[in-house]
């Protein structure tokens, strides 16, 4: 890469039709659009399913692609109009990833790398997932994590989605009889 190129962080809102019928195809289609803009992909995961606010070509949920990349300046452009004429692309959004540090930026990489292996493997395929039971590709009740990964990859996580929270209970009203204490305050005070 020269270098002029600087990091880039882009957020891809991809068509739930396409994503359901072939998951590892749209990522290659990504992959080919940055192929095309000489882009070098540092990360590139699944980062969530889920319903849009209105409705986007059609679509009224959507898979989220979140990827770390270096590019050119000038090759951002046709970059983003690859984005917008790709049928499997809804939106994109790219923005520049100064904020990224070196470990944020290897905390997600293997974060990428665990997230695509795991939604390889969670749709059957018809070959064997590498690394075998226990290694990055297998499935999730399969996969054995030692404890120094485990922190690593807890830290590493993205927040729990908004329905999760709102599946917490809230608090208990207080019951609608008054409490001890008003009574006393209406009662007039002895002389």
């Amino acid at each position: 890469m020269a270098s002029s190129s600087k990091l880039y962080e882009g957020l891809f809102l991809l068509n739930q039709q396409a994503v359901a019928s072939d998951f590892d195809g749209c990522v290659e289609h990504v992959r080919e659009i940055f192929r095309r803009a000489e882009a070098e992909v540092l990360a590139l995961r699944k980062w969530d399913e889920r319903k849009l606010a209105y409705e986007i070509g059609g679509q009224k949920r959507g898979t989220y692609l979140l990827a770390y990349f270096n590019v050119e300046g000038t090759r951002l452009a046709g970059f983003e109009r690859d984005c917008s004429l790709s049928e499997q692309v809804l939106r994109v959004l790219v923005l520049r990833a100064e904020h990224i540090g070196s470990v944020e930026l290897e905390l997600a990489q293997r974060d990428a790398e665990a997230t695509l292996t795991l939604q390889g493997a969670a749709r059957p395929r018809g070959r064997e997932d590498e690394g075998g039971a226990g290694g990055e590709g297998a499935a999730p009740e399969e996969r054995k994590e030692n404890p120094a990964s485990a922190s690593a990859s807890a830290s590493a996580a993205a927040p729990a989605p908004a329905a999760a929270s709102a599946a917490a209970p809230a608090a208990v009203p207080a019951p609608e009889s008054a409490p001890e204490s008003a009574p006393e305050s209406a009662a007039p005070s002895p002389g």
